[in-house]
């Protein structure tokens, strides 16, 4: 399994942000990717529908990714960014609505960098920590580890 963070490039500049922490733990499983609205990464634009996951509200059914998260899935895209970052970049990045959705539902963020625009808001960090657990990946530990050591 590969994540991409499609990261805002105001992200990159904040000491407040986890997506760097998550690719310093996954090293090679992670790639950041600074969003472009006129230029979109290649890589992502031929990524397949059918294995792969985006992380973000489902505003339709049609759109919910229904089953286990662990079967047949190669990648995962996180929108890395604040809520109105995120809503920005997926609206203006049409490629990104072909990909199955996932919400990460019932968990209660502990982050304490910044304050949550939004009750059901989740950091990066988070985020990649639910989905280790879900695919009882060896760097889960680490990862909860490291952004326990960051959020304090």
């Amino acid at each position: 399994m590969k994540i991409w963070l499609i990261t805002h490039s105001e992200e990159l500049k904040k000491n407040s942000g986890t997506g760097k922490i998550v690719k310093e733990v996954l090293g090679d499983e992670c790639e950041i990717v600074v969003w472009s609205r006129v230029a979109p990464n290649e890589t992502i634009l031929k990524l397949s529908p059918s294995n792969t996951l985006l992380i973000y509200l489902c505003e339709n059914e049609q759109q919910r990714h229904c089953g286990d998260i662990t079967q047949s899935i190669d990648s995962i895209i996180i929108i890395d960014g604040t809520w109105q970052q995120a809503r920005k970049i997926y609206n203006q990045s049409p490629y990104l609505q072909k990909f199955k959705h996932y919400e990460v539902q019932g968990v209660k963020s502990v982050y304490s960098k910044r304050r949550n625009q939004k009750d059901i808001g989740l950091c990066t960090a988070e985020v990649v920590i639910h989905l280790l657990s879900e695919y009882q990946h060896p760097a889960v530990t680490m990862l909860s580890n490291r952004f326990t050591e960051f959020n304090q």
